[in-house]
């Protein structure tokens, strides 16, 4: 194919090169447009569920994706002897803890594990932060929040065998059912940010706006697009004219 005096003749190793990076480019600008609108979806399922009336938890119940945030109310105790921390949690770029309490639901031989919040943490793990509970029969308010499958980690999930309370990388309730001789909800209940007995609290659908994720992928095209660019300007050849084959 000729362009003015060029002619693009393409190149055996730029086009193996083209070939291979730029599909992997483009599927990367699609994936963050999908994962964008997935993010707009649960934002919009967010504000639903706000709106909703609460439900009221009184004993196992079916719970599907449709109750991921939805209001919602328990009656019980806490169980305060059973303390968890979920350890790496990042708030306003300072390293803390999740504090989940069980909570045995009033009538009901089920607990549910609940969120109160973030807490800063030493350095020293050994060191875990003096939590405050209360022991009285209390109505708690917050949000049903459904557990996604667990992440790649290496070693014990519990990070010390000395009883409670106990440090954990993730939550995961099959193992604290184990550790704790309780029996779980298969859900969190996440303290709403007015209760009392709770500590920071900011709950988010999603950590990264969908405008973040549309910025990538604009990114993304970008690159493909000037790989392209690049591949056809790299492969443009000059024709020569007459005069210069000496004819």
């Amino acid at each position: 194919m000729q362009i003015g005096n060029k002619i693009f003749k393409p190149g055996l190793i730029p086009t193996i090169i083209t070939l291979l990076v730029l599909p992997v480019l483009l599927r990367l600008g699609f994936w963050q447009l999908e994962r964008a609108e997935e993010k707009r979806d649960l934002i919009e399922l967010f504000k639903k569920k706000n709106d909703s009336g609460p439900l009221l938890i009184k004993d196992k119940v079916n719970i599907d994706e449709h109750f991921n945030y939805r209001n919602s109310q328990v009656e019980g105790k806490y169980i305060s002897e059973k303390l968890i921390f979920i350890d790496n949690k990042i708030h306003l770029g300072k390293s803390g803890v999740y504090v989940l309490t069980p909570f045995k639901i009033k009538n009901s031989e089920y607990s549910i594990l609940v969120n109160r919040g973030w807490v800063a943490m030493a350095a020293d793990r050994s060191s875990l932060p003096q939590i405050q509970t209360t022991p009285e029969l209390v109505t708690l308010s917050g949000k049903i929040k459904i557990l996604t499958e667990k992440p790649f980690t290496i070693g014990e999930q519990f990070q010390s065998n000395q009883g409670w309370p106990a440090l954990m990388q993730w939550i995961n309730i099959s193992e604290i059912e184990k550790k704790s001789d309780l029996k779980l909800l298969p859900y969190l209940f996440l303290l709403d940010e007015k209760e009392q007995s709770g500590y920071v609290r900011n709950w988010k659908p999603v950590v990264m706006l969908p405008e973040k994720s549309t910025s990538y992928a604009v990114q993304w095209f970008s690159l493909a697009l000037a790989l392209f660019i690049i591949y056809v300007v790299v492969n443009l050849k000059k024709v020569k004219s007459e005069s210069e084959n000496g004819e």
